[in-house]
């Protein structure tokens, strides 16, 4: 089995509320994709960017006993739309989205970040940290963000009735939704469309 295979196999495993992130990765198969023996996949190869940057970079789910081990260790209380998530997606890159997740060196005995390797950004430090930069109510779980401009960012909040937000670091609402589902449905749009102009590839 070719890694085009063995990921278009991965992506069609994938729960159906995903079905957005499904249809956009697997647009890109048709350029060089590898399949990490972790189970890592990255699918889109852009050189013109970074030597190993990827249109996708899709890390593996988590068992729920390693995500509840993980929320306890760090008193992170994930809503259980992006708990389902984690346990399909440990975190992603896609375009200019970054989806946070479980590295895989936070669940060790000492929990510390491997730099040495690419992960997926730790969840518990957007939660603790990151999201202090927004000028949000502070009960927003922040869970991820994404390329807004050429020189701001905008991060992703799910709400205390499990509703879903784009903010601005000055609290400007840029977009809401009922489920990941709408929210990657359209984010996923947006951010494909920015990274063309973003990075370009080069002639």
């Amino acid at each position: 089995m070719t890694n085009a295979e063995s990921i278009a196999t991965r992506l069609s495993e994938l729960p159906d509320f995903l079905a957005p992130l499904k249809v956009a990765a697997s647009r890109y198969l048709h350029y060089p994709s590898m399949c990490a023996t972790d189970g890592t996949v990255s699918i889109g190869h852009r050189p013109w960017v970074a030597e190993l940057n990827y249109m996708f970079v899709l890390f593996p789910g988590v068992n729920s006993v390693a995500l509840e081990r993980y929320s306890r260790r760090f008193g992170v209380e994930v809503p259980s739309a992006y708990a389902d998530f984690l346990r399909a997606v440990g975190g992603a890159f896609c375009f200019g989205m970054s989806l946070y997740g479980i590295p895989p060196s936070m669940l060790g005995v000492l929990p510390l970040l491997d730099r040495s390797v690419l992960q997926c950004h730790d969840l518990a430090t957007g939660v603790r940290y990151w999201a202090a930069g927004y000028q949000l109510p502070t009960e927003l779980f922040h869970f991820g963000g994404r390329h807004y401009s050429y020189r701001e960012n905008i991060g992703y909040f799910i709400d205390q009735h499990g509703g879903l937000l784009a903010a601005t670091k000055q609290g400007k609402v840029v977009g809401e939704w009922s489920n990941l589902t709408d929210l990657l449905m359209d984010e996923l749009r947006v951010s494909e469309e920015l990274e063309a102009k973003l990075h370009a590839p080069k002639s």
